[in-house]
Protein backbone atom coordinates (compact mmCIF):
# COMPACT_ATOMS: atom_id res chain seq x y z
CA UNK A 1 0.00 0.00 0.00
CA UNK A 2 2.53 2.66 1.15
CA UNK A 3 5.18 1.42 -1.29
CA UNK A 4 2.92 2.24 -4.21
CA UNK A 5 2.86 5.86 -3.02
CA UNK A 6 6.44 6.40 -1.83
CA UNK A 7 8.55 4.00 -3.94
CA UNK A 8 8.60 4.78 -7.66
CA UNK A 9 9.85 1.40 -8.98
CA UNK A 10 8.47 -0.69 -6.10
CA UNK A 11 8.21 -3.94 -8.10
CA UNK A 12 11.92 -4.05 -8.92
CA UNK A 13 12.94 -5.65 -5.61
CA UNK A 14 16.16 -7.13 -7.03
CA UNK A 15 17.56 -3.60 -7.26
CA UNK A 16 19.55 -2.77 -4.11
CA UNK A 17 18.36 0.86 -4.13
CA UNK A 18 14.70 -0.18 -4.32
CA UNK A 19 15.16 -2.65 -1.44
CA UNK A 20 16.82 0.12 0.57
CA UNK A 21 13.75 2.32 0.00
CA UNK A 22 11.55 -0.48 1.36
CA UNK A 23 13.71 -0.58 4.48
CA UNK A 24 13.62 3.22 4.83
CA UNK A 25 9.85 3.30 4.45
CA UNK A 26 9.33 0.51 7.00
CA UNK A 27 11.81 2.14 9.39
CA UNK A 28 10.31 5.64 9.28
CA UNK A 29 6.78 4.27 9.58
CA UNK A 30 7.82 2.20 12.60
CA UNK A 31 9.65 5.05 14.32
CA UNK A 32 6.71 7.49 14.03
CA UNK A 33 3.94 5.07 15.06
CA UNK A 34 5.88 3.39 17.87
CA UNK A 35 7.08 6.66 19.43
CA UNK A 36 3.48 7.85 19.47
CA UNK A 37 2.33 4.64 21.18
CA UNK A 38 5.24 4.69 23.62
CA UNK A 39 4.48 8.27 24.70
CA UNK A 40 0.78 7.82 25.38
CA UNK A 41 1.23 4.44 27.13
CA UNK A 42 3.94 5.68 29.50
CA UNK A 43 1.85 8.76 30.38
CA UNK A 44 -1.21 6.59 31.10
CA UNK A 45 0.93 3.96 32.84
CA UNK A 46 2.40 6.54 35.22
CA UNK A 47 -1.04 8.02 35.87
CA UNK A 48 -2.48 4.57 36.62
CA UNK A 49 0.65 3.29 38.44
CA UNK A 50 0.51 0.22 36.16
CA UNK A 51 3.73 -1.65 35.42
CA UNK A 52 1.87 -3.64 32.75
CA UNK A 53 0.98 -0.53 30.72
CA UNK A 54 4.46 0.95 31.20
CA UNK A 55 6.07 -2.35 30.17
CA UNK A 56 3.91 -2.31 27.06
CA UNK A 57 4.92 1.31 26.43
CA UNK A 58 8.63 0.66 26.77
CA UNK A 59 8.19 -2.33 24.47
CA UNK A 60 6.97 0.20 21.86
CA UNK A 61 10.09 2.28 22.54
CA UNK A 62 12.19 -0.80 21.78
CA UNK A 63 10.18 -1.17 18.57
CA UNK A 64 11.17 2.41 17.61
CA UNK A 65 14.82 1.58 18.21
CA UNK A 66 14.31 -1.59 16.15
CA UNK A 67 13.04 0.58 13.31
CA UNK A 68 16.20 2.69 13.53
CA UNK A 69 18.26 -0.51 13.28
CA UNK A 70 16.16 -1.54 10.26
CA UNK A 71 17.03 1.75 8.56
CA UNK A 72 20.74 1.21 9.21
CA UNK A 73 20.60 -2.42 8.09
CA UNK A 74 18.97 -1.65 4.74
CA UNK A 75 21.38 1.25 4.17
CA UNK A 76 24.38 -1.05 4.70
CA UNK A 77 22.79 -3.86 2.64
CA UNK A 78 22.55 -1.70 -0.50
CA UNK A 79 26.33 -1.17 -0.65
CA UNK A 80 27.94 -2.61 -3.77
CA UNK A 81 30.27 -5.59 -3.80
CA UNK A 82 33.94 -4.89 -3.10
CA UNK A 83 37.22 -6.83 -3.07
CA UNK A 84 36.60 -8.11 0.48
CA UNK A 85 32.91 -8.90 -0.08
CA UNK A 86 32.55 -10.00 -3.73
CA UNK A 87 28.98 -11.21 -3.14
CA UNK A 88 27.77 -7.87 -1.80
CA UNK A 89 26.50 -6.79 1.61
CA UNK A 90 22.84 -7.88 1.46
CA UNK A 91 23.20 -10.16 4.48
CA UNK A 92 23.28 -7.06 6.67
CA UNK A 93 19.48 -7.42 6.59
CA UNK A 94 19.79 -10.67 8.53
CA UNK A 95 22.36 -9.26 10.96
CA UNK A 96 20.25 -6.24 11.85
CA UNK A 97 17.16 -8.43 12.12
CA UNK A 98 19.04 -10.60 14.64
CA UNK A 99 20.06 -7.48 16.56
CA UNK A 100 16.43 -6.33 16.71
CA UNK A 101 15.29 -9.70 18.04
CA UNK A 102 18.08 -9.71 20.65
CA UNK A 103 17.10 -6.22 21.82
CA UNK A 104 13.48 -7.34 22.23
CA UNK A 105 14.74 -10.29 24.29
CA UNK A 106 16.61 -7.96 26.68
CA UNK A 107 13.51 -5.77 27.07
CA UNK A 108 11.49 -8.86 27.94
CA UNK A 109 14.00 -9.81 30.65
CA UNK A 110 13.91 -6.28 32.10
CA UNK A 111 10.12 -6.25 32.42
CA UNK A 112 10.13 -9.79 33.74
CA UNK A 113 12.11 -8.47 36.72
CA UNK A 114 9.79 -5.44 37.09
CA UNK A 115 6.71 -7.66 37.04
CA UNK A 116 8.13 -10.00 39.70
CA UNK A 117 8.81 -6.94 41.89
CA UNK A 118 5.18 -5.85 41.42
CA UNK A 119 3.92 -9.30 42.40
CA UNK A 120 6.00 -9.21 45.59
CA UNK A 121 5.11 -5.56 46.38
CA UNK A 122 1.83 -4.64 44.62
CA UNK A 123 0.81 -0.97 44.29
CA UNK A 124 -2.62 0.59 44.06
CA UNK A 125 -3.86 1.25 40.51
CA UNK A 126 -5.75 4.27 39.15
CA UNK A 127 -7.79 3.14 36.15
CA UNK A 128 -9.96 5.58 34.18
CA UNK A 129 -11.96 5.61 30.96
CA UNK A 130 -8.96 7.24 29.25
CA UNK A 131 -6.91 4.13 30.12
CA UNK A 132 -9.31 1.93 28.16
CA UNK A 133 -9.49 4.34 25.21
CA UNK A 134 -5.69 4.55 24.94
CA UNK A 135 -5.30 0.76 25.05
CA UNK A 136 -7.97 0.22 22.37
CA UNK A 137 -6.33 2.83 20.12
CA UNK A 138 -2.96 1.13 20.71
CA UNK A 139 -4.35 -2.26 19.67
CA UNK A 140 -5.83 -0.82 16.46
CA UNK A 141 -2.56 0.97 15.60
CA UNK A 142 -0.56 -2.22 16.17
CA UNK A 143 -2.90 -4.20 13.90
CA UNK A 144 -2.54 -1.48 11.27
CA UNK A 145 1.25 -1.69 11.69
CA UNK A 146 1.15 -5.44 11.19
CA UNK A 147 -0.86 -5.02 7.98
CA UNK A 148 1.55 -2.41 6.57
CA UNK A 149 4.66 -4.43 7.49
CA UNK A 150 3.24 -7.63 5.98
CA UNK A 151 2.35 -5.77 2.80
CA UNK A 152 5.89 -4.37 2.56
CA UNK A 153 7.45 -7.75 3.44
CA UNK A 154 5.40 -9.66 0.87
CA UNK A 155 6.34 -7.24 -1.92
CA UNK A 156 10.02 -6.99 -0.95
CA UNK A 157 10.50 -10.62 0.23
CA UNK A 158 12.27 -9.19 3.30
CA UNK A 159 12.61 -11.38 6.41
CA UNK A 160 13.58 -8.33 8.49
CA UNK A 161 10.37 -6.45 7.67
CA UNK A 162 8.40 -9.66 8.19
CA UNK A 163 9.97 -9.91 11.66
CA UNK A 164 8.65 -6.41 12.38
CA UNK A 165 5.18 -7.56 11.27
CA UNK A 166 5.29 -10.50 13.68
CA UNK A 167 6.49 -8.18 16.43
CA UNK A 168 3.52 -5.87 15.80
CA UNK A 169 1.18 -8.85 15.96
CA UNK A 170 2.72 -9.89 19.27
CA UNK A 171 2.36 -6.33 20.59
CA UNK A 172 -1.33 -6.30 19.64
CA UNK A 173 -1.82 -9.55 21.58
CA UNK A 174 0.18 -8.20 24.53
CA UNK A 175 -1.82 -4.94 24.66
CA UNK A 176 -5.08 -6.90 24.44
CA UNK A 177 -3.90 -8.86 27.48
CA UNK A 178 -3.22 -5.58 29.27
CA UNK A 179 -6.72 -4.33 28.41
CA UNK A 180 -8.32 -7.52 29.72
CA UNK A 181 -6.33 -7.25 32.97
CA UNK A 182 -7.49 -3.64 33.44
CA UNK A 183 -11.13 -4.70 32.99
CA UNK A 184 -10.75 -7.61 35.44
CA UNK A 185 -9.09 -5.36 38.04
CA UNK A 186 -11.87 -2.73 37.70
CA UNK A 187 -14.73 -5.24 37.94
CA UNK A 188 -13.41 -7.49 40.71
CA UNK A 189 -11.02 -5.16 42.54
CA UNK A 190 -8.20 -7.71 42.23
CA UNK A 191 -4.69 -6.46 41.53
CA UNK A 192 -3.29 -8.78 38.88
CA UNK A 193 -1.07 -6.12 37.30
CA UNK A 194 2.18 -7.88 38.23
CA UNK A 195 0.91 -11.29 37.06
CA UNK A 196 -0.28 -9.93 33.71
CA UNK A 197 3.00 -8.01 33.32
CA UNK A 198 4.81 -11.29 33.94
CA UNK A 199 2.78 -13.01 31.21
CA UNK A 200 3.43 -10.17 28.76
CA UNK A 201 7.17 -10.30 29.56
CA UNK A 202 7.31 -14.07 29.00
CA UNK A 203 5.43 -13.63 25.73
CA UNK A 204 7.96 -10.97 24.60
CA UNK A 205 10.88 -13.27 25.50
CA UNK A 206 9.35 -16.24 23.67
CA UNK A 207 8.66 -14.14 20.56
CA UNK A 208 12.18 -12.71 20.55
CA UNK A 209 13.73 -16.19 20.69
CA UNK A 210 11.58 -17.24 17.68
CA UNK A 211 12.70 -14.11 15.81
CA UNK A 212 16.38 -14.77 16.61
CA UNK A 213 16.05 -18.28 15.15
CA UNK A 214 14.30 -16.94 12.06
CA UNK A 215 17.11 -14.42 11.45
CA UNK A 216 19.98 -16.83 12.13
CA UNK A 217 18.68 -19.59 9.83
CA UNK A 218 19.61 -17.78 6.55
CA UNK A 219 23.10 -17.07 7.93
CA UNK A 220 23.61 -20.74 8.76
CA UNK A 221 22.30 -21.84 5.37
CA UNK A 222 18.67 -22.95 5.39
CA UNK A 223 17.01 -25.15 2.81
CA UNK A 224 15.42 -23.56 -0.22
CA UNK A 225 11.72 -22.72 -0.13
CA UNK A 226 9.19 -24.72 -2.13
CA UNK A 227 8.44 -21.58 -4.17
CA UNK A 228 12.11 -21.21 -5.17
CA UNK A 229 12.44 -24.89 -6.11
CA UNK A 230 9.19 -24.88 -8.11
CA UNK A 231 10.14 -21.71 -10.00
CA UNK A 232 13.60 -22.97 -11.02
CA UNK A 233 12.42 -26.53 -11.77
CA UNK A 234 9.52 -25.42 -13.97
CA UNK A 235 11.63 -22.88 -15.87
CA UNK A 236 14.43 -25.37 -16.57
CA UNK A 237 12.12 -28.19 -17.68
CA UNK A 238 10.48 -25.85 -20.19
CA UNK A 239 13.66 -26.04 -22.29
CA UNK A 240 13.17 -28.93 -24.72
CA UNK A 241 16.86 -29.93 -24.61
CA UNK A 242 16.71 -30.60 -20.87
CA UNK A 243 15.27 -34.07 -20.19
CA UNK A 244 15.41 -33.86 -16.39
CA UNK A 245 17.23 -32.18 -13.50
CA UNK A 246 18.68 -33.23 -10.13
CA UNK A 247 21.19 -32.13 -7.49
CA UNK A 248 19.57 -28.69 -7.33
CA UNK A 249 21.38 -26.48 -4.78
CA UNK A 250 20.14 -22.98 -3.90
CA UNK A 251 21.92 -20.57 -1.57
CA UNK A 252 22.05 -16.81 -1.21
CA UNK A 253 24.06 -13.89 0.09
CA UNK A 254 20.95 -11.87 0.91
CA UNK A 255 17.60 -11.56 -0.81
CA UNK A 256 19.07 -9.97 -3.96
CA UNK A 257 21.98 -12.36 -4.56
CA UNK A 258 20.99 -15.98 -5.26
CA UNK A 259 23.33 -18.72 -6.50
CA UNK A 260 22.01 -21.95 -8.01
CA UNK A 261 23.81 -25.08 -9.22
CA UNK A 262 21.98 -27.92 -10.92
CA UNK A 263 22.65 -31.08 -12.94
CA UNK A 264 20.70 -31.12 -16.21
CA UNK A 265 20.16 -34.31 -18.22
CA UNK A 266 20.66 -33.97 -21.98
CA UNK A 267 20.73 -36.37 -24.91
CA UNK A 268 24.06 -38.19 -25.04
CA UNK A 269 24.20 -37.64 -28.81
CA UNK A 270 24.55 -33.90 -28.27
CA UNK A 271 28.07 -32.58 -28.83
CA UNK A 272 29.96 -30.83 -26.05
CA UNK A 273 29.88 -27.53 -27.97
CA UNK A 274 26.11 -27.80 -28.50
CA UNK A 275 25.47 -28.57 -24.83
CA UNK A 276 27.75 -25.76 -23.68
CA UNK A 277 26.05 -23.21 -25.96
CA UNK A 278 22.57 -24.19 -24.76
CA UNK A 279 23.53 -24.06 -21.08
CA UNK A 280 25.30 -20.71 -21.50
CA UNK A 281 22.14 -19.21 -23.00
CA UNK A 282 20.01 -20.59 -20.16
CA UNK A 283 22.40 -19.23 -17.52
CA UNK A 284 22.36 -15.77 -19.13
CA UNK A 285 18.55 -15.79 -19.33
CA UNK A 286 18.20 -16.73 -15.65
CA UNK A 287 20.47 -13.87 -14.62
CA UNK A 288 18.76 -11.27 -16.81
CA UNK A 289 15.19 -12.30 -15.90
CA UNK A 290 15.47 -13.47 -12.29
CA UNK A 291 18.85 -12.10 -11.09
CA UNK A 292 19.95 -15.71 -10.38
CA UNK A 293 23.56 -16.78 -10.81
CA UNK A 294 22.96 -20.21 -12.36
CA UNK A 295 25.61 -22.87 -13.01
CA UNK A 296 24.55 -26.00 -14.94
CA UNK A 297 26.39 -29.30 -15.02
CA UNK A 298 25.36 -31.42 -18.01
CA UNK A 299 24.68 -35.14 -17.58
CA UNK A 300 24.41 -37.04 -20.91
CA UNK A 301 21.71 -39.73 -20.86
CA UNK A 302 20.57 -42.30 -23.40
CA UNK A 303 16.80 -42.05 -23.18
CA UNK A 304 16.30 -44.47 -26.13
CA UNK A 305 18.03 -47.48 -24.58
CA UNK A 306 15.27 -50.00 -23.82
CA UNK A 307 17.30 -52.06 -21.32
CA UNK A 308 18.28 -48.98 -19.31
CA UNK A 309 14.76 -47.54 -19.29
CA UNK A 310 13.10 -50.80 -18.23
CA UNK A 311 15.71 -51.50 -15.56
CA UNK A 312 15.45 -47.96 -14.20
CA UNK A 313 11.67 -48.27 -13.96
CA UNK A 314 11.95 -51.63 -12.16
CA UNK A 315 14.58 -50.37 -9.67
CA UNK A 316 12.52 -47.24 -9.02
CA UNK A 317 9.39 -49.31 -8.26
CA UNK A 318 11.29 -51.62 -5.88
CA UNK A 319 12.75 -48.67 -3.94
CA UNK A 320 9.37 -46.90 -3.85
CA UNK A 321 7.77 -50.01 -2.33
CA UNK A 322 10.47 -50.02 0.33
CA UNK A 323 10.18 -46.27 1.02
CA UNK A 324 8.15 -43.90 -1.15
CA UNK A 325 10.34 -40.92 -0.14
CA UNK A 326 13.37 -42.32 -2.01
CA UNK A 327 14.27 -40.93 -5.44
CA UNK A 328 17.09 -41.79 -7.84
CA UNK A 329 19.05 -40.12 -10.62
CA UNK A 330 22.18 -40.51 -12.79
CA UNK A 331 21.04 -44.02 -13.72
CA UNK A 332 23.54 -45.86 -15.95
CA UNK A 333 23.95 -49.45 -17.08
CA UNK A 334 27.33 -50.97 -18.03
CA UNK A 335 27.04 -54.45 -19.53
CA UNK A 336 29.80 -57.11 -19.52
CA UNK A 337 29.89 -60.81 -20.59
CA UNK A 338 28.88 -62.35 -17.27
CA UNK A 339 27.34 -59.46 -15.34
CA UNK A 340 25.77 -56.00 -15.60
CA UNK A 341 26.75 -52.99 -13.50
CA UNK A 342 23.83 -50.77 -12.50
CA UNK A 343 25.08 -47.39 -11.31
CA UNK A 344 22.89 -44.68 -9.82
CA UNK A 345 22.44 -42.15 -6.98
CA UNK A 346 19.69 -42.44 -4.36
CA UNK A 347 18.41 -39.34 -2.56
CA UNK A 348 17.56 -40.18 1.08
CA UNK A 349 15.76 -37.65 3.35
CA UNK A 350 17.65 -36.45 6.44
CA UNK A 351 15.27 -38.24 8.81
CA UNK A 352 16.18 -41.64 7.27
CA UNK A 353 19.48 -43.45 7.93
CA UNK A 354 19.61 -46.15 5.25
CA UNK A 355 23.02 -47.33 4.15
CA UNK A 356 23.80 -48.26 0.57
CA UNK A 357 24.27 -51.88 1.74
CA UNK A 358 20.61 -51.90 2.89
CA UNK A 359 19.40 -50.84 -0.53
CA UNK A 360 21.74 -53.22 -2.34
CA UNK A 361 20.38 -56.11 -0.28
CA UNK A 362 16.78 -55.22 -1.17
CA UNK A 363 17.62 -55.03 -4.88
CA UNK A 364 19.69 -58.23 -4.84
CA UNK A 365 16.76 -60.14 -3.35
CA UNK A 366 14.38 -58.75 -5.97
CA UNK A 367 16.70 -59.68 -8.87
CA UNK A 368 18.04 -63.01 -7.52
CA UNK A 369 16.39 -65.09 -10.28
CA UNK A 370 17.42 -62.77 -13.11
CA UNK A 371 20.62 -61.69 -14.83
CA UNK A 372 23.49 -61.05 -12.44
CA UNK A 373 23.46 -57.38 -11.51
CA UNK A 374 25.97 -55.42 -9.45
CA UNK A 375 24.28 -52.38 -7.92
CA UNK A 376 26.72 -49.51 -7.38
CA UNK A 377 24.85 -46.96 -5.32
CA UNK A 378 25.85 -43.48 -4.18
CA UNK A 379 23.86 -41.90 -1.32
CA UNK A 380 22.72 -38.27 -1.72
CA UNK A 381 20.95 -35.97 0.73
CA UNK A 382 18.33 -33.45 -0.44
CA UNK A 383 19.24 -29.74 -0.43
CA UNK A 384 15.56 -28.72 -0.71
Amino acid sequence: MLQRIFIKDYKNINDRKVRSKYGTLAGVFGIVTNLFLCTIKIIIGLAASSVTIMADGFNNLSDSLSSVITLIGFYLAKRKADKDHPFGHARYEYLTGTLIAYFIFLMGLFFLKESVDKIISPQALHISVITYIVLIIAILIKLFQMYIYLDLANDSKSQTIKASAYDSRNDAIATTTVLISMIVMSLFNINIDGIMGLLVSLFIIYSSISLIKEMIDPLLGQKATKEQVDLITKKLLKYEDIKGIHDLVIHNYGETTTFVTVHAEVDDKMTLIEANTIMDNIEIEFFEKYNIYLTIHTDPVNSNDKLTNNLKKEVKNILKKFDKTLTLHDFRVVSAKDHTKVIFDVVIPYDKNYKKEDLQEILNKSFKDKTKYYFLIKIDRPFY
